[in-house]
């Protein structure tokens, strides 16, 4: 529930457009008091008036009431005449390369769960993810270009194998599969193409744990 003052202000709003946003309201009481502001502001406001010409950008306030507010920013451009925004190269790297693999959504969640926020420290959404590969012109995952390129997935190459999911890891973190993983959490890319060059090879015997000193058992 909105209190009193604020129910008030809201109102009046169009009447008094000029000392609205001279004295903005902040009612910590109000339990509502960010969508109440947004709302007073609507109603104060007339029309927004917006024009970029290079990197200034002029904004013209229209209130109710006949009053004006211009305001100008200063964007800080490239070479390239884009905006400068702070990129980390690593970010950049992994990002051109989980795009190849899974969609944005997928992406941000990777991003998030290994702890890599955006270059202003924001948590990673499927919106960020798709805007950063706009800004950087790199292509959106689609289905089958995995298979295009002649790669499978984890499961596929188990399934191929006849063995469980973690078998196939196994062998791949032993190096008896070659595949190739981008990063911890993201997909693994088996190349079709090693994958039938090892079918029909026999496995390497390998001991069941790093120390070579310990013995194994024949039982009959």
């Amino acid at each position: 529930m909105r209190c009193n003052f604020c129910s008030e202000l809201l109102h009046n709003a169009r009447e008094h457009p000029v000392e609205l946003k001279i004295t903005y309201p902040f009612h910590p009481r109000c339990g509502e008091t960010a969508a109440t502001r947004k709302r007073i502001i609507r109603a104060a406001l007339k029309e927004i008036v917006v024009r970029k010409e290079g990197a200034v950008i002029d904004v013209v306030l229209h209130w109710h009431g006949g009053d004006h507010t211009k305001l100008q920013l200063k964007l800080v451009l490239n070479a390239a005449g884009r905006h400068r925004e702070p990129v980390h190269e690593e970010a950049l790297s992994l990002i051109r390369e989980l795009a190849r693999l899974m969609p944005d959504r997928q992406i941000a969640r990777l991003l998030n769960r290994l702890g890599k926020p955006t270059s202003f420290g924001n948590a990673w959404t499927q919106e960020r993810v798709k805007g950063f590969r706009k800004h950087h012109q790199i292509e959106a995952y689609r289905d089958g270009e995995r298979a295009e390129r002649g790669e499978i997935s984890l499961e596929e190459t188990a399934n191929i194998l006849g063995v469980c999911t973690m078998t196939a890891l196994r062998m791949l973190r032993r190096g008896d599969i070659k595949g190739r993983q981008v990063c911890p959490g993201a997909p693994w890319a088996i190349k079709a193409a090693d994958l039938a060059a090892f079918e029909g090879k026999p496995l390497r015997k390998r001991p069941l744990t790093p120390n070579t000193s310990q013995q194994t058992f024949d039982f009959q």
